[in-house]
């Protein structure tokens, strides 16, 4: 049987399961294990297995747990996909935002916006909103949120957030992760994170040398096709210095991503490193939040770069 991006697998020669994450030359695949780590093996070595089944198919919500809170959680509405069988995934909606929470989803069929659910969330609240199967994807709608959080007391009045997501097969995968509030592995997805587009007519007339006094790079230039993130390697290119190396690291990320874009450069290599895969989490999540600018992103050459890089392919 076919191995296919999302199956489920089991190593041959090691007590070990997890998620096709990426095919690789070499008849390899990325598979992502429980530590949110992909492992490069060969395909010959490991088998497919299915995901273990649970009884009912409910599309109605309906709460699936509460637990006590932790201060470590992530703040913010979550939509997450959980693996139930060998295709099929229940979507579910998690609130850690505030007291309340009103959720109107959409979705969108033919430019039209379809009214599908609304929902009113206490804080902690996780609901199961629907069923979709990895084998329909492209049949897939659109989905529009309109979420608003309530509190009891706030010196701010509450604002309404937008969110739209259009899902692609091959960056889909990227998301597979551990769900705090599912307590397992699953795809998961930001809502409440603000999505800003680039203006991309006021990007290339940019001038990229109007940078960091720190940065001694002419950004104006057109970007080297690798660019090294590591603090170190930044300081030595001449990406200078500063106090808040993620954000800096952010930062040279952004404007050698644009110079790429404005120059029509086809691709770019970022080296992020392993790690606790913080910095590697922030890059792709903005990546997937500029589909104007970006056709895709994966893991790059594992032979030249580890695990450690993204491979990012510029409209």
């Amino acid at each position: 049987m076919a191995i296919k991006l999302g199956d489920k697998v089991r190593f041959l020669n090691e007590n070990m399961e997890g998620i096709v994450t990426s095919f690789k030359p070499n008849n390899q695949i990325g598979v992502t294990i429980e530590s949110d780590f992909e492992i490069p093996v060969l395909i010959s070595e490991v088998v497919k297995i299915k995901f273990e089944e649970k009884a009912g198919n409910n599309s109605e919500p309906s709460v699936v747990k509460s637990f006590k809170l932790n201060n470590s959680n992530p703040l913010g509405v979550f939509l997450a996909f959980e693996r139930i069988g060998d295709s099929q995934l229940d979507m579910h909606i998690h609130n850690n935002l505030s007291d309340e929470l009103i959720v109107l989803i959409y979705h969108k069929i033919q430019g039209v916006y379809h009214l599908n659910k609304h929902l009113q969330m206490s804080r902690e609240d996780t609901l199961k909103i629907g069923q979709v199967s990895l084998t329909e994807f492209e049949l897939w709608p659109n989905f529009y949120f309109v979420i608003l959080p309530l509190e009891q007391i706030s010196v701010n009045a509450a604002k309404s957030i937008s969110s739209e997501l259009s899902f692609q097969a091959k960056t889909f995968q990227n998301y597979w992760k551990h769900c705090f509030f599912l307590s397992k592995q699953a795809y998961v997805f930001n809502m409440d994170a603000p999505i800003e587009k680039l203006n991309l007519t006021a990007l290339k007339q940019k001038d990229f040398s109007e940078k960091n006094q720190q940065i001694h790079v002419n950004l104006k230039a057109k970007p080297e096709h690798i660019i090294d993130l590591h603090y170190e390697a930044l300081q030595e290119n001449g990406y200078g210095s500063a106090s808040d190396i993620t954000a800096h690291q952010m930062d040279v990320f952004r404007q050698t991503l644009e110079a790429a874009f404005v120059h029509r450069l086809p691709e770019m290599v970022y080296i992020h490193g392993v790690g606790n895969a913080y910095l590697k989490n922030k890059i792709r999540t903005y990546l997937s939040k500029h589909p104007e600018i970006v056709f895709s992103f994966e893991d790059a050459d594992n032979l030249k770069f580890g695990s450690g890089a993204t491979l990012v392919l510029i409209k």
